[in-house]
């Protein structure tokens, strides 16, 4: 276990769900936690229940909000030595039923958000000498899940940014910059209200996925599959011809993950 005190960990949607749970595990190995949340709130509640963690309200959707807080973090903390980008939205229905703003929106938070907070505070964590960055992506992201179409490609993009920019970072500043990416299933969070949760890969405890994401990152692992299932996906999509890896994630109800929410959002 790594030294975190006065370590300065950056966490985005961290007012409540798997964001909070993370900075309570850093605050209570006395890193200087700094999280931002868009929900007014989850913020006001986490700040008076959680006062050694600095709250901060941003939408980091919006690049510019995002630059000027890294600059405020910057000056007034310290450059992160972890940057953890977990901010996320789901959108819950068949592509063609889903908007355009709504699409764009999804988009923006879950992989746009991950360019800015990078590009806000990269250069100068390379130039304080490295850090470590975090990307919670989904077990959807390295497959298909109809019902989430928008979600899942968001989630495909930051396995990709990952891999891309680690195979960068590695050129140009080797051993400066690590890359964690967590790739879990269904989480209970509130996100995934009423999903049926595929055969043998149980909905997963919130507060125990953040233990795993935070020695993860403590022991420097590049790629994270949970539960055990989902690590068999690379391998199956690996071996598997595409129609007979479809043909699996039917048998293991995978597809059907959104049957009831679909539903339920039909009957309204």
């Amino acid at each position: 276990m790594n030294n975190y005190q006065d370590k300065i960990v950056f966490i985005t949607g961290a007012a409540h769900g798997i964001g909070l749970s993370l900075a309570k595990l850093y605050a209570d190995k006395k890193a200087k936690v700094i999280v931002c949340d868009v929900n007014k709130e989850s913020l006001k509640k986490a700040q008076l229940e959680n006062p050694s963690i600095n709250f901060f309200e941003c939408n980091v959707a919006d690049k510019n909000s995002v630059y000027t807080l890294a600059k405020t973090i910057i000056k007034d903390f310290g450059v992160p030595h972890i940057l953890i980008n977990n901010a996320g939205i789901v959108e819950n229905s068949h592509f063609l039923n889903c908007s355009d703003e709504t699409i764009e929106k999804v988009m923006q938070v879950n992989i746009f958000s991950h360019f800015w907070t990078i590009k806000a505070f990269l250069p100068a964590m390379i130039e304080n000498g490295g850090g470590q960055v975090c990307e919670i992506a989904s077990a959807s992201g390295l497959m298909g899940v109809p019902g989430l179409v928008t979600y899942a490609t968001s989630k495909h993009a930051v396995i990709g940014f990952v891999k891309s920019l680690q195979a960068e970072m590695n050129e140009l500043y080797p051993g400066k910059i690590t890359f964690t990416t967590i790739c879990p299933s269904f989480i209970n969070t509130g996100l995934f209200q009423n999903v049926n949760t595929p055969f043998l890969t149980p909905i997963l405890d919130q507060d125990k996925i953040a233990k795993i994401i935070f020695e993860s990152v403590d022991s420097k692992k590049d790629f994270v599959l949970e539960p055990f299932l989902v690590k068999t996906i690379p391998l199956l999509n690996a071996l598997l011809p595409p129609k007979l890896f479809n043909s699996v994630t039917k048998i293991f109800k995978i597809h059907n993950s959104m049957d009831k929410i679909l539903a339920k959002k039909s009957d309204h």
